[in-house]
């Protein structure tokens, strides 16, 4: 092979994972909803798909039976979600935050505030007269808040764009209420729904959030409910030829919020009741909506205080079918995102999108299905989410604890010789099999039921039985067991991202719609088992088996695993593309027999850059409403030029900073580390001599560190990754020693050199 030919090679890896992007281009529907002239968005604070299935709402059910319809995913900035953050979040079709006390200070201004009027304290604050409509007074701290923060949604976003399009706006809304003497966070004043529809300065043109809408009731939660003639008084006025219509079901909201005070029990209780009358009201408004011009848009902007979820979300509109929605912000059929309400209510009425949203228009997939089937569905994927995430901790705890009992067994075993050995090897690929095992054991639901010991018993048994697979299938070749467990993990992830990437979902080390920001393609924590696989795997193949077909192969293996991970289809991993191809590229260069020069450096360096580039580049010939995060990144940089990109290059500091405390995997590494350099300096492991005496190692180690170190720098889960890797790592190197002293290598014969003289000599020739 010439010289130029393996750069050639290494970078063609990167361009090929970058360009596979495009494969989604040609099969991407476009939205095609007609124009339609008003919009009812009816904001069901709180209220899961479990919870529709089991309400008595009769009219609630008759239109989402007839509806798109999806889970909710109501991530917003920060971890702790709100129906404040939701709102401020459908207001800007971005993330953005609203934990400041002012979030639901929202007025009609003649209303009292302190010693005068809540419009004079707005033209004190704004400089702005209103004199009707709706004002939020808290906008200038909301403002404050969000250009503090790492996101740097455009509040009022969806208001202005509605302006722009001569859209009347209005929003009927009303969930205050306060428990005496006790303080659990819950502000008097909760109409933070006006932040969905205001424009930048905080005005609302029409609407009702005043007392006028409540009545006492010393049965409801904080001694007040909607009064429903009130309300729908305040609907029909606001329900205009060419409009929008937010009106909240306000006493879902103040139910849940009461919910600090209660029992679960009783809380229920409230909760059933306030969503009849919130039927009841939805029944009134419907008989006012013509379903052959109007649309009708359900949300839940934050699910309940107690726990994470997921909410519901549904469009009805002329010529929208019935079906599961999904949007190019989640990239999975029945998710989509609160970011994406705004933008799809504007292509209801044919309005561009704003290129500062965040969001993306949902699109109707899966018709067909029963809305049995549908509900079914949105609720077990709820349940397994919740299951899941209850059982991150634990997961987490089970690789410390084993990674530990596995450095302690190894060391154990070569101060005692031989004995151990083969447990250690069973351990070492029974711990990687324990990794399979939680990504197996999502299709089989265990949230549905919330069998705890269950899952733990298949997860355990599971490993157990791919590490005695796995040294029954290697049992001809000393490092066979070995190359068969990191094989399994290869074959398993990539296969699954070619396929959907249905075991990502829901699963400990994959992720959840529930907390987790991405609900589609790769996730960052299997992009860490899956590179510390496939790298180790193919130095370990041209150790074993040296040659130039074992080395075309594991390039070739290199660099398939790397385009499905990048590539839009399958992982879509923007972060795997730009951590992953230098390190692919420095392992195919050094397995080719060349060496490291300051050149050498230089193009791994054009390789990330190039790479990043062209992700971005493909994913900005995708339509619009198909762009995933890279196309919206570079859209940002090319509006926003450095400001852009220093803030999202913020954001990734600060979220890799904070995730040493964030996550116990950070522990793998000092075990891993330990074990390392134990393993090195203890004569009887025979490692350091092994190292410096087989150049394949010694390269495979240092594109391990720099694909670790990448992956670090580059994907928000952070610390976690490398940690994981170096799990995989550790495992490689305990179940190596522990062969060795299992299986001692015979003397090389002058005929049959061994691995490591073939590689060592074919390094030198070049």
């Amino acid at each position: 092979m010439k010289p130029s030919r393996p750069a050639a090679v290494a970078a063609l890896m990167a361009v090929i994972a970058a360009l596979a992007g495009a494969t989604g281009i040609a099969n991407a529907e476009a939205a095609t909803t007609p124009s339609v002239d008003r919009v009812l968005v009816i904001s069901l604070p709180a209220v899961s798909w479990a919870d529709m299935q089991s309400a008595d709402a009769p009219h609630l059910k008759s239109l989402l039976a007839r509806s798109a319809v999806a889970d909710l995913v109501t991530r917003a900035a920060g971890r702790r979600n709100s129906a404040a953050s939701g709102y401020a979040t459908l207001g800007a079709g971005g993330r953005a935050s609203a934990v400041n006390p002012l979030a639901g200070q929202a007025f009609e201004p003649s209303e009292p505030y302190g010693l005068t009027s809540a419009g004079e304290v707005f033209r004190q604050r704004t400089g702005l007269t209103v004199d009707s409509g709706l004002v939020h007074l808290g906008i200038d701290e909301l403002d404050r808040e969000n250009q503090e923060g790492v996101y740097d949604p455009t509040l009022g976003a969806f208001g202005d764009a509605l302006t722009r399009a001569h859209v009347s706006r209005a929003v009927v809304a009303n969930a205050d209420g306060a428990q005496p003497v006790v303080d659990e966070g819950v502000s008097e004043y909760q109409r933070s729904a006006v932040s969905a529809l205001m424009d930048h300065d905080g005005v609302v043109p029409e609407g009702s959030v005043g007392d006028e809408l409540l009545v006492r009731d010393p049965a409801a939660p904080f001694g007040l409910r909607f009064d429903p003639d009130a309300v729908y008084d305040a609907f029909r006025r606001a329900w205009s030829p060419h409009s929008v219509v937010l009106v909240e079901g306000s006493d879902l909201l103040r139910a849940d919020l009461y919910g600090a005070f209660t029992t679960s029990e009783q809380l229920r209780t409230l909760k059933t009741r306030a969503l009849r009358d919130t039927d009841t009201l939805v029944g009134r408004m419907l008989v006012d909506i013509d379903f052959a011009r109007d649309a009708v848009v359900v949300v839940g902007p934050a699910a309940s205080r107690r726990g994470s979820g997921l909410t519901v979300a549904a469009v009805r509109a002329p010529e929208v079918p019935t079906g599961l929605l999904r949007s190019a912000t989640s990239r999975r059929t029945g998710f989509v995102y609160v970011a994406d309400v705004a933008p799809t209510v504007l292509d209801l009425f044919g309005v561009d999108v704003p290129d500062d949203m965040e969001g993306r228009v949902m699109q109707v997939r899966a018709q067909g299905t029963s809305p049995r089937e549908r509900t079914d569905f949105l609720v077990s994927a709820n349940e397994d989410g919740v299951f899941r995430d209850a059982r991150v901790s634990g997961a987490n705890d089970a690789l410390f604890v084993l990674a530990g009992i596995l450095a302690l067994a190894t060391g154990m075993m070569l101060r005692r010789g031989r004995r151990g050995a083969r447990a250690v090897q069973w351990g070492a690929l029974a711990l990687l099999g324990l990794l399979d095992a939680t990504y197996l054991a999502g299709p089989l639901h265990f949230g549905e039921h919330g069998n705890v010991a269950a899952y733990w018993a298949f997860v355990i048994a599971v490993g157990a039985l791919i590490g005695v697979g796995c040294l029954g299938i290697g049992r001809r070749h000393r490092a066979g067991p070995l190359a068969a467990g990191l094989a399994l993990i290869v074959v398993l992830h990539v296969a699954d991202l070619v396929t959907g990437a249905h075991l990502e979902l829901n699963t400990v080390f994959g992720y959840s719609a529930t907390i987790g920001i991405r609900v589609s393609g790769q996730g960052n924590l299997t992009f860490a088992q899956l590179t510390a696989a496939v790298i180790l795997l193919a130095g370990l193949l041209v150790w074993r088996r040296p040659g130039r077909r074992t080395v075309y192969l594991a390039i070739g293996m290199l660099a398939i695993t790397l385009l499905v991970m990048a590539a839009a289809p399958f992982g879509g991993d923007f972060g795997a593309a730009l951590a992953g191809a230098p390190g692919f590229a420095l392992l195919a260069w050094l397995l080719l027999g060349r060496r490291v020069r300051v050149r050498t450096a230089l193009l791994l360096g054009g390789i990330l850059v190039a790479s990043g580039l062209l992700v971005g580049i493909v994913d900005l010939l995708r339509p619009s409403s198909q762009q995933t995060h890279v196309g919206r990144f570079f859209n940002r940089v090319t509006r926003d030029g450095f400001s852009g990109f220093f803030l999202v290059i913020r954001r990734k500091a600060m979220e890799n900073f904070g995730s040493f405390t964030s996550t116990r995997l950070v522990w793998l590494i000092p075990i891993g580390a330990a074990l390392l350099l134990f393993l090195w300096w203890t004569r009887a492991a025979r490692v350091g001599q092994l190292v410096r005496t087989t150049p394949v190692i010694a390269h495979t180690l240092v594109a391990f560190a720099l694909t670790a170190l990448l992956g670090y720098a580059l994907n928000d889960s952070g610390i976690a990754i490398p940690a994981l890797m170096v799990l995989v790592l550790e495992c490689a190197a305990a179940f190596v020693v522990a062969a060795r002293l299992d299986e001692p290598s015979d003397p090389p014969r002058e005929r049959e050199p061994s691995g490591e003289a073939v590689y060592a000599r074919s390094a030198d020739r070049r």
